[in-house]
């Protein structure tokens, strides 16, 4: 045997963990699936996302090969607790992402993943960043939204590399003089922030700071030495006042200050006359304008909406740049002030008490969008068909009985609302409005439809609803489309029908939306079932009995609202609809609850009250994407207490009125959720166990019950805002810190009887899936190459 020989039979394969090991000898499944080249052909991308996984293999950490080539990680949409210290091993990292996880904290070690530029978190239970985050150099962007962060990091402000931070949905009460140090954008929006910290660091260097959705009450007066600042929303908040010193923030070109309790703005915030572009004060109280308005030079868009406004000051017509006024929703009786802005392009005056639209409204040539919405207008001069840049036009809700015929002429409008007024009839020539994309007209009197509305070549969406139309012709260009509330001829076999119309070969390939809505309908036009590329369906309010196994032919269906109807069994084909997102079919006579349903794996909201349900099935399957669940006001007799974690992305659950006795233990597990709802039932007890995992949920209602005695953790929940246990069985069974629990939320816990009730119940079990079988059914083999049967690869140590 020849030494060459000898030698490469000797030689052994790479290993796939440790010194000198190979990608190429990792499992073959983890190859396969989870590790991808980029582009280059030399980089690697480790994707594990949406795997439901509760924890990642250790070859990853553990492979020379990987640390070197792996550049970007993606485990997001899993079920992770923690990541391993060991992640740093993957040193040339640039981009993390674990969204939408169970993680508690992030690895220290992160600190020295030097080439480390965008970290995404977002959506976990992430209680505190790591301290040492500002000695990743190469940082650039943090998402780490929706945690239950309670602070930053205290030397955050000395990143040099942070341009933007979000840490926005967190429970944050307060932030550290830090923050101003940081030339990025710092999103807070969403937390508990009740004071801004005095700026005393020397030379701040904060660019934009969002400070929206918080329970501020205060500006400091230091605010003036923010002089880097260009961006700050303090909207949604509880100031009663805005100080002056803002005003001294001379590179200030947005403010947003937004609902908040304002009933005055200071002068001095005229001062920013060189720098403010954007200035947002809406949903305030605010009955007056500063009269130094025009020393807003550079001025481009005013929103005053929602307030209390009844003229603006005459110096508004010397402001040279503005471009877009909003001022609905005031108490202006005039709308004179808007015809001196000849430069403006967008005006809203909707919602207020104006009766007359001047005729000087024709000298605003350069006007693009015009909204008078919602008035007492009664007329609509002529001139208005002259405004030649005008392409938006809103007159819904006035008194309005006429349409111009100018409306149109000299124009390329694109959108016309002309909903909610007095109009009995349409312009007979249409084709002026050839360009309209959007046209609503519903809520009038309108009995027939111009047939040159086929000239409508640009149309998508077509609102005619509640109207006195028997028919109509219907443009080929349409997407959405609105028919409810008419009294259509809906015969299955007249062509001319609308019903049969819009399934034709002309429109099946367009139409993406149809709401038909109270027509009285029996049953869903057949021709229905040939819009193939439908993705949003609203039949309710009708008297339809099914919806049929037709159903399955509208594979792309998104939204389905077949609500108030007299529905009495859901199709067993409705798995069918893979791309099922929303179904409501409420206020209906639905008595079992149709197992096919668990396997619409896309499904992020399902309303089912008002039915006549006793059982549900053994578990949820495959709806680990559901949110919203309301099963309120049926005949329940249990909650399923199999594989309950299949429901982690739930926020919102509602079972009252139904006559549910408990919940499993392992309800806690629904970390994510935010309101729960079991009012009127037979419950005994609330699960005792891992309570406080529940850490997102903020309003529990367990009223009129039988409970006797409640958990001590349901006064630590830190989010919990609004408890209502009154009508139950508790006489002494109160947590010790249940007076404390009262300081933080709105507690009801009165009507408490030792007498109260429930009657006994036979509980039988859930009904059987169909279309199962036990030949079906079976076990998950472990592919060759991994060691754990629970996640298919070898848990890292952590």
């Amino acid at each position: 045997m020849s030494k060459r020989f000898r030698r490469k039979k000797e030689e052994k394969p790479p290993p796939a963990t440790g010194p000198g090991s190979k990608i190429i000898a990792l499992p073959e499944p983890l190859k396969k699936s989870h590790i991808r080249r980029m582009p280059d052909g030399k980089k690697v991308f480790l994707s594990f996302g949406t795997a439901n996984m509760k924890s990642l293999p250790i070859e990853i950490y553990d492979n020379e090969e990987l640390s070197l080539l792996s550049v970007k990680f993606n485990a997001e949409n899993n079920r992770l607790k923690r990541l391993p210290k060991s992640i740093q091993a993957l040193h040339n990292m640039e981009n993390i992402n674990v969204k939408n996880n169970n993680l508690s904290a992030f690895p220290a070690s992160v600190a020295k993943m030097k080439k480390l530029q965008i970290l995404d978190v977002t959506n976990n239970n992430i209680k505190k960043l790591p301290p040492a985050i500002h000695k990743s150099t190469a940082l650039h962007t943090l998402y780490a939204s929706k945690n239950r962060l309670r602070t930053l990091p205290k030397n955050i402000g000395k990143s040099n590399s942070l341009s933007y931070v979000d840490v926005s949905y967190n429970i944050i009460r307060s932030f550290k003089k830090g923050v101003y140090d940081m030339s990025a954008f710092v999103n807070l929006s969403g937390n508990r922030i009740r004071d801004i910290p005095n700026v005393s660091v020397k030379k701040p260097q904060i660019k934009k700071l969002d400070l929206s959705y918080n329970t501020i009450t205060f500006i400091p007066d230091s605010v003036s030495k923010l002089q880097c600042l260009t961006w700050l929303d303090l909207s949604h908040n509880s100031l009663d006042e805005v100080p002056p010193q803002l005003g001294q923030v001379k590179y200030l070109n947005y403010l947003d200050i937004s609902n908040n309790h304002l009933k005055a703005l200071p002068d001095e915030i005229c001062a920013l006359g060189y720098a403010l572009n954007t200035f947002k004060f809406a949903h305030n109280e605010i009955a007056v304008l500063p009269d130094d308005i025009h020393r807003l030079k550079k001025l481009k868009e005013l929103d005053a909406s929602h307030n209390e406004i009844e003229f603006l000051p005459t110096s508004t017509k010397d402001l040279p740049c503005i471009l877009s006024v909003n001022v609905s929703n005031n108490k202006l009786k005039s709308m004179k002030f808007a015809v001196t802005l000849i430069g403006l392009e967008h005006l809203y005056v909707g919602g207020n008490a104006i009766e007359v639209v001047p005729s000087e409204i024709k000298e605003m040539k350069s006007l693009i969008t015009l909204d008078v919405s919602n008035n007492g207008i009664r007329d609509i001069p002529d001139c208005i068909g002259h405004l030649k840049a005008l392409k938006r036009l809103n007159i819904a809700k006035n008194k309005i009985s006429i349409l111009p015929e100018s409306v149109g002429e000299e124009q390329v409008l694109t959108f016309l609302d002309i909903s909610y007024n007095r109009l009995a009839k349409l312009p007979q020539d249409l084709r002026k409005l050839r360009n309209l994309e959007v046209f609503h007209m519903s809520h009038n009197e309108i009995a027939a439809m111009p047939k040159s509305i086929e000239y409508l070549y640009q149309i998508y969406s077509l609102d005619v609803s509640s109207n006195g139309m028997t028919e109509l012709n219907l443009p080929k260009t349409l997407t959405n489309l609105n028919l409810s509330d008419n009294p259509l001829t809906v015969n299955p076999t007249d062509i001319k029908s609308p019903m049969v119309v819009v399934g034709d070969k002309d429109h099946l390939k367009t139409l993406t939306k149809l709401v038909i809505t109270d027509l009285q309908l029996d049953e869903i036009p057949p021709a229905v079932f040939n819009l193939r590329f439908l993705e949003h369906l609203d039949v309710s309010k009708n008297h339809l009995k099914s919806l049929t196994d037709n159903i399955k032919k509208l594979k792309r269906l998104q939204e389905l609202n077949a609500s108030n109807n007299e529905i009495t069994e859901i199709p067993i084909v409705i798995d069918d609809l893979k791309q099922l997102k929303y179904m409501d079919v409420s206020y209906n006579q639905i008595s079992v609850f149709q197992p096919r349903i668990v396997k619409l794996f896309s499904l992020e909201t399902l309303i089912m009250s008002h039915n006549k349900m006793v059982l549900l099935p053994d578990d949820f399957g495959d709806l680990n994407k559901l949110m919203l669940l309301d099963l309120s006001h049926n005949e329940i007799v249990t909650f399923p207490k199999d594989r309950i974690d299949v429901l982690a992305s739930l926020k919102e659950l509602n079972v009252n009125e139904n006559h549910i006795d408990a919940f499993t233990v392992q309800f806690p597990y629904l970390y994510r959720l935010k309101i729960l709802r079991a009012a009127g039932n037979d419950i005994k007890a609330m699960p005792t166990k891992d309570i406080l995992r529940m850490q997102s949920l903020e309003v529990l209602d367990l009223s009129d019950n039988i409970i006797e005695t409640l958990p001590e953790g349901i006064c630590k929940l830190p989010a919990i805002r609004e408890v209502n246990v009154s009508d139950n069985r508790i006489m002494n069974g109160f947590p010790k810190a249940f007076e404390s629990l009262k300081q933080k939320a709105i507690v009801k816990a009165d009507q408490q009887s030792n007498y109260k009730s429930r009657i006994e119940r036979d509980r039988p079990k859930p009904p059987v899936d169909p279309k199962a079988s036990p030949k079906n059914k079976r076990k998950k083999k472990t592919p060759k190459g991994f060691r754990q049967a629970k996640t298919g690869y070898m848990s890292a140590p952590l």
